[in-house]
């Protein structure tokens, strides 16, 4: 069995996986009516979809969590040619983020500093977006400052991925990757990442864990195809069925 496809194993095993049998036909408002397993999962970007991979709950599996961050690291040196500083989104993004940081270190022979990056919404305290970054001599801003990686558990349609970029670029900082554990590499987070000037390095798709599931019979069928369904046309899965977008978005 291949190293990556262990790994799946062990995140579907973990229970990590969940996919719910929405009905064919539902509007937003008769949703709360529906028993919790026919729900639609609600993502941080307002759209709806019928699976969710809590890949930041393995926090609590240290073992798991480690070796994921670990091959992440591999694929992040291979692919990025220069990286000067890890940022995570929070909330997802931070403890993957400062691992990987410290599994970078030990490849590039050098510091590697972590920051994270705070909802834009946040009130109170000294209001910083970026923290960890200002009066940091280990990142330097300006013209060619430092680029920095944007990390998240699992990126969806990416906004908050492109979002964190962003909040980066503003501050005065570079930013050409972006990371991730599980990518579900939809269409419409493929061009949110290409509008962005953002490529994406990640240790596997949801295609690829659908495969495993599908491999080891951790899941039916039925629910499968239908994950399968809206990862080709995320929108028009919602669409088919009635559900609408929300503005505020905010994973359950």
């Amino acid at each position: 069995m291949e190293k990556i496809e262990k790994l799946i194993l062990e995140v579907i095993k973990a229970k990590a996986v969940e996919i719910r049998d929405v009905p064919s036909r539902v509007t937003n408002e008769e949703i709360e009516k529906l028993p919790l397993s026919r729900q639609p999962f609600l993502y941080s970007s307002g759209n709806w979809g019928p699976g969710y991979v809590t890949i930041k709950n393995l926090v609590g599996r240290k073992k798991i969590i480690k070796s994921l961050c670990q091959e992440l690291a591999k694929k992040t040196n291979r692919e990025v040619l220069r990286l000067d500083f890890v940022a995570g989104n929070v909330t997802g993004g931070v403890i993957p983020g400062w691992l990987l940081s410290e599994y970078l270190e030990s490849l590039l022979g050098r510091i590697v500093p972590f920051v994270y990056i705070r909802d834009t919404r946040k009130k109170g305290g000294q209001k910083e977006l970026i923290t960890g970054i200002a009066n940091n001599p280990e990142i330097r801003p300006g013209a060619n400052g430092a680029n920095g990686l944007v990390v998240e558990e699992l990126v969806n349609f990416a906004q908050t991925t492109c979002n964190g970029a962003r909040a980066l670029r503003e501050a005065g900082y570079t930013v050409t990757h972006a990371a991730c554990i599980l990518f579900y590499n939809n269409p419409e987070a493929l061009k949110s990442l290409e509008e962005a000037g953002i490529k994406m390095v990640y240790l596997f798709t949801l295609s690829q864990l659908l495969k495993v599931a599908e491999k080891y019979q951790t899941h039916s069928r039925r629910a499968i195809d239908d994950y399968r369904e809206f990862l080709k046309d995320p929108l028009g899965w919602q669409a088919k069925r009635g559900l609408k977008p929300i503005k505020e978005g905010g994973t359950k």
